[in-house]
């Protein structure tokens, strides 16, 4: 089967990467005094979700970098303490971890996604009430002609038959071969 999948470009997912990213940017410096030196990525992980959950997992790991140029430059001031660095090293680990993280989650869903959307337009199911004749079990379709059951069915669905004979058939059209079977 093929995938109709949407794959957007680098250009498509650099941009989308950098306007939420900039957008946490900006909400996390209108925070800074409330949110202080508190979780300096925190934001910044909302604007991966948004990346990765609107362009895939590329445009995801795009953000996440920007992220992490955006978080050293602006919000994590030079560490002069060796604690301090390494603090930040950790922060930033963990972050790049969770935001790649979120990236192939969000790329998973997609996919997903686009596979359940392929399985709905190929899964044709039968519906209602269907008039079914007493005597020759012939169906009565939309525009009132009767057509044989197997006909009607493999119209409207994508069950296709093959034929058999049931043991009660067997018995009663060929008792001969029935007794044979058994």
């Amino acid at each position: 089967m093929e995938h109709s999948e949407y794959k957007p470009g680098l250009a498509i997912c650099v941009a989308v990467s950098l306007c939420t990213v900039v957008c946490a940017l900006l909400l996390r410096v209108l925070l800074h005094s409330f949110l202080d030196d508190r979780s300096t990525f925190i934001l910044f992980t909302l604007a991966v979700m948004v990346s990765a959950g609107f362009a895939g997992m590329l445009s995801g790991a795009i953000a996440t970098g920007f992220s992490v140029l955006a978080g050293i430059v602006v919000l994590l001031g030079p560490a002069i303490e060796v604690s301090e660095r390494q603090a930040d090293a950790v922060e930033i680990s963990l972050f790049v971890f969770v935001g790649l993280g979120i990236s192939w989650l969000a790329e998973q869903l997609r996919i997903a996604r686009i596979h359940a959307e392929e399985a709905l337009t190929e899964a044709r199911t039968l519906k209602g009430l269907l008039p079914i004749c007493a005597g020759c079990k012939k169906i009565r379709d939309e525009e009132g002609r009767w057509q044989p059951l197997e006909k009607y069915v493999s119209l409207h669905s994508n069950a296709e038959f093959s034929h058999g004979l049931c043991d009660e058939c067997i018995q009663r059209l060929y008792p001969e071969l029935h007794n044979r079977v058994r």
